[in-house]
């Protein structure tokens, strides 16, 4: 069954919000993969992973992402159902294939792949 599991808090200065919820939480994003990506994850506890990284025009934006065993299948199911493919398939090097859409009210949602042969 698709699920949530993960969430990306993008932000004019990802050190600054990596810094506030840490300090809050307790959380410790880490470098993990591009230059302005962090990565906290929730390691033995109940949760999901958080990433942080730039927002691409400056602007806070929290995007959820489903996980799902097909990334094509859920793109057709997306055009078909109104939304748009905002990012198409990209590839994240050791985790699987991913994308971004919007529903028919604007929200950008994230869709998830797993790569098998990371498993």
């Amino acid at each position: 069954m698709p699920h949530v599991n993960y969430v990306e808090f993008t932000s004019g200065d990802p050190e600054e919000a990596t810094a506030f919820y840490r300090g809050v939480f307790g959380w410790d994003p880490q470098p993990w993969g591009a230059e302005d990506y962090f990565l906290a994850t929730h390691g033995d506890e109940p949760g999901i992973d958080t990433g942080f990284t730039s927002s691409q025009d400056g602007q806070p934006l929290t995007v959820a992402t489903i996980t799902v065993d097909d990334l094509a299948g859920y793109m057709a199911k997306v055009i078909v159902a109104g939304g748009d493919i905002v990012v198409p398939r990209f590839t994240i090097p050791g985790v699987g294939f991913a994308c971004y859409f919007t529903d028919p009210t604007g929200m950008i949602v994230g869709l998830h792949q797993p790569d098998p042969e990371a498993a």
